[in-house]
């Protein structure tokens, strides 16, 4: 019998906890005890963000909430700017011109990130931008963007600063108010450690002044109705997946318990590990500026990248990405999001290593797992799921 581990990016490992809740008999989605529900949920995420501005549950996956960031904010013919050095970043270049709007795209190699000063001479060039899109956290690539900086670059042109952290919320630190940012679109299925279907988005002041002009059309999506329903019925506009919030309820439950400040710390600690474990073989990682929620290195010179991921999920029962298109076959991706333990990330990297040395790649065995105890071992210990 082989025991399988998830170490994608996304879907994540769901806690037992989690499972549990999610299975807990139906309750309607207009009456008290769900509205009290929805009401905690709503206020723990903004808690976990660092957000005082407007924030709805969406019934769709983070795409969805990616798209109610353009149609709520925007008309056809408007000029944004969107960074795109990943699979992310180009969704959010393709979701713009899908509705009409003039995209002038910051386009650099995957596992580049978008440096403020550069953000600073396009902002100066380029006129009349309404919205800066950013990815928080790349998956496609293991980097994280310099969210900060580049909110004090954006508020000074006077543009709407919008990010895609779907998979960075929960996993890194969020500053949404300090940053910032004026609309955050996030998701359960990452670093929130519940299965796919929920996403989040939060809503600034400016983001509602500019929701007030936009033309784009949308219904499903319109936050204006979010906002009426909730500030007069404490309720959601539309039937939402409630078996999916009483998960997500379950598992900020479980990660306030941890504390946040854990919850973040950890995630350092195991991408760390994951790090040093991977270099320990000898491999190359792929970008320098290193997200915390997945580790993505090269495939050496001779390895075949797909294979090595199929042979590290059927040999050994973990199942690890591979690239995304134009990286396929070229890169892999760990996870270390959500409900990640150091088990897993040893069990993660004795699994690549051997797979690595049965595809003809020579490497010491358990020189992966040594470097990641040393993290483990040295680095002050938080709280551990």
């Amino acid at each position: 019998m082989k025991k399988e581990i998830l170490m994608t990016p996304g879907p994540s490992q769901v806690p037992y906890r989690v499972r549990a809740a999610e299975a807990r008999p139906a309750i309607h989605h207009r009456g008290a005890e769900f509205k009290l529900i929805l009401a905690e949920l709503i206020a723990c995420l903004k808690e976990l963000l660092g957000a005082g501005n407007d924030l709805f549950i969406l019934g769709a996956t983070g795409t969805g909430a990616m798209e109610a960031t353009i149609v709520n904010t925007l008309s056809p013919g408007d000029r944004v700017v969107v960074y795109n050095a990943g699979k992310f970043g180009e969704r959010y270049a393709r979701m713009n011109r899908a509705f009409g709007v003039e995209v002038v795209e910051i386009k650099k190699e995957w596992g580049e990130i978008l440096a403020p000063d550069e953000l600073e001479r396009t902002l100066r060039r380029e006129k009349n931008v309404s919205a800066v899109f950013v990815t928080h956290s790349e998956t496609s690539a293991g980097v994280v963007n310099p969210i900060a900086g580049l909110g004090e670059i954006t508020a000074r042109h006077d543009a709407l600063f919008i990010v895609d952290s779907v998979s960075a919320a929960g996993g890194l630190e969020i500053k949404v108010d300090d940053w910032g940012i004026d609309m955050l679109a996030g998701g359960s299925q990452k670093s929130l450690m519940t299965p796919p279907g929920l996403s989040f988005v939060t809503v600034s002041p400016r983001a509602w002044r500019a929701y007030g002009r936009a033309k784009l059309p949308r219904f499903y999506l319109d936050l204006g109705a979010y906002k009426k329903r909730l500030e007069e019925k404490g309720e959601t506009p539309y039937t939402i997946p409630v078996s999916l919030c009483l998960a997500l309820h379950e598992a900020l439950k479980m990660m306030k318990e941890e504390g946040f400040d854990n919850v973040f710390a950890r995630h350092r600690r195991l991408a760390h590990a994951c790090r040093a474990g991977v270099t320990a073989m000898g491999l190359e990682l792929f970008s320098v500026n290193h997200s915390d929620v997945v580790t993505v290195f090269r495939v050496p010179e001779g390895i075949d990248g797909e294979k090595l991921v199929a042979a590290v999920r059927e040999k050994h029962g973990v199942r690890v990405s591979g690239g995304q298109k134009p990286y396929r076959g070229r890169i892999v991706r760990i996870a270390t999001m959500g409900y990640v333990t150091e088990r897993d990330v040893l069990h993660t990297l004795c699994s690549v290593e051997m797979s690595l040395s049965e595809l003809g790649y020579e490497t010491a065995p358990g020189s992966a797992a040594r470097a990641a105890e040393e993290v483990f071992l040295n680095e002050k210990k938080g709280s551990d799921l």
